[in-house]
């Protein structure tokens, strides 16, 4: 009886080891661009910041040089979206308008090799917060 009571807890152990390892796979989140490179990379966010600064590379630079510049647009995208869904929800952003950002935020990062260009690739001139603060609606009611 004791042998299946040791196997029943061993088997639980691992099913619950599973869940949460999944649970916490899942839940990578970053919160910041260069977080984002950092766990897409494998590289330390010293690293990045070193090649940033000292280096004078672009953030898509450093991901294109590491093959991930895919998986850091979707990362930044996906981080992008939070933004903007919080906006909407909180009502200083209106669904239209949050779409139409949506949108271009996606047809600029088709074109977006990294490089940082003003005004091209994946930001398109919004900048990481574009510019929707309370009290910067520009008189569109959006």
């Amino acid at each position: 009886m004791k042998k299946i009571r040791n196997i029943v807890a061993a088997g639980a152990l691992t099913l619950a080891m599973g869940v949460t390892s999944l649970t916490v796979f899942a839940a990578t989140k970053y919160d910041s661009p260069q977080e984002a490179l950092a766990g897409i990379t494998g590289k330390t966010i010293e690293e990045i910041t070193e090649e940033r600064y000292e280096e004078g590379k672009t953030y898509g630079e450093i991901a294109a040089e590491a093959g991930e510049l895919d998986a850091f647009k979707e990362e930044l995208f996906e981080q992008k979206k939070e933004i903007i869904e919080e906006r909407v929800a909180e009502g200083s952003l209106s669904r239209e308008y949050a779409d139409e950002i949506l949108e271009r935020i996606e047809d600029n990062q088709s074109t977006c090799l990294g490089t940082g260009e003003r005004g091209r690739g994946m930001m398109g001139g919004f900048g990481f917060g574009f510019g929707g603060g309370r009290g910067n609606g520009f008189g569109r009611n959006r």
